[in-house]
């Protein structure tokens, strides 16, 4: 009787188990019905025209393999259709990815009473590392029209001296900085002023066509610069590296006139290409910094410092016309020591494979004098 009856309840099992394989069997087939074949998940998820084509300007929330997908597309330089509209996204895990990417300063938002000239950064470092004058006035070329090359600049067209020292009556005389570069911007020097510039800029565009006139507006008050600048024409002039303070360091004589020069250190040449009244800020092309802020009342000061020293290049016939208000350019520099640069923002890569300390001093503490090598 017993055995009868474990027979009965393994046939039971056994046909409830075969039961449940035969409806699950059923259900499966019928969700079959519902997918669509292989080619038409294909057309379905993969096809062109999804979001993978989005409008330039459009802004979109992706999913971070889709996000990748789209930055692939950009890099290759696909191009895009305007006229597609971009799908649906899960919320879910998602990364932000903006089509309106700003890559020039030129598309700030400034208002009536700023000024920005968007042009080419040139850097001074590896081959002028105390070159800043020489690669400031290559900025300014290439914003002109012209093919100008640094090093060629400073080898070809930069009048350069190594001070041809002498001594009488216990004084020093050497060549001006203001006429000359006094050093070698490819290995250590003093610097150079506004002459020099203005030499080098009139011989290379001499040999180049022509069709633009220098003029050196050394002495110029500041609102001058800022006239120039509204009317389009970007100013090279003088500060300090940072706008740290101008450090006394040497005084000598002038070999042509007799005149008392007093160089100080941290002097650094740039591009002054827009400003801000309402942030009181300046915007410089910096060949050591690339485009820099900083505070327009620090800037002017060390502008005044540095003998309000500035070139501009105009080109022939444009009609450009700016009243000068021009005040006495021999502002004396006070003795004070260096401080820490007076940065406000930078808005480009600040990482150029060494501290960004201005390289346009004097390198030891010999005196250059004519044949000295380094």
């Amino acid at each position: 009787m017993n055995e009868l009856i474990t027979r009965l309840a393994v046939i039971t099992v056994c046909v409830i188990v075969l039961a449940a394989a035969v409806i699950f069997i059923i259900a499966g087939r019928g969700r079959d019905n519902s997918v669509p074949d292989g080619e038409s998940i294909s057309e379905s998820f993969f096809s062109e025209g999804t979001e993978d084509a989005l409008p330039a300007t459009a802004s979109v929330t992706l999913s971070e393999s889709r996000s990748a997908a789209v930055s692939s597309a950009e890099t290759s330089g696909a191009e895009t259709s305007p006229d597609v509209e971009a799908a649906d996204i899960s919320d879910t895990d998602v990364t932000s990815v903006s089509r309106t990417i700003i890559t020039s300063r030129v598309r700030k938002e400034y208002d009536s009473n700023s000024v920005y000239i968007d042009m080419e950064n040139v850097l001074q470092l590896p081959e002028l590392p105390v070159g800043c004058e020489i690669t400031a006035l290559t900025i300014l070329l290439r914003h002109c029209g012209f093919d100008a090359d640094k090093t060629d600049l400073a080898k070809n067209y930069l009048p350069v001296s190594w001070g041809n020292a002498r001594y009488e009556d216990g004084k020093t005389y050497k060549d001006s900085f203001f006429d000359y570069f006094i050093g070698d911007p490819f290995s250590r020097g003093y610097g150079c002023f506004a002459g020099a510039i203005e030499k080098a800029a009139n011989s290379y565009i001499a040999d180049h066509g022509g069709g633009f006139t220098v003029k050196n507006i050394s002495g110029s008050h500041p609102d001058v610069l800022y006239d120039y600048l509204a009317a389009d024409v970007p100013v090279l002039c003088w500060a300090t590296d940072g706008m740290i303070e101008p450090e006394f360091y040497e005084t000598w004589y002038d070999n042509a006139t007799g005149e008392q020069l007093d160089w100080y250190l941290n002097e650094h040449c740039f591009v002054l290409a827009g400003f801000n009244m309402s942030a009181d800020l300046v915007t410089l092309n910096d060949p050591m910094k690339g485009i820099i802020d900083y505070n327009i009342n620090k800037f002017e000061t060390r502008y005044d410092q540095m003998h309000r020293q500035a070139i501009v290049i105009i080109p022939d016939g444009s009609g450009v016309s700016v009243t000068t208000r021009s005040e006495n350019a021999e502002t004396q520099v006070p003795e004070t020591q260096a401080s820490e640069p007076d940065v406000i923002t930078e808005t480009s890569e600040d990482d150029f494979g060494q501290d960004n300390t201005e390289w346009d001093m004097i390198w030891g503490a010999e005196e250059l004098t004519d044949g000295d090598q380094y």
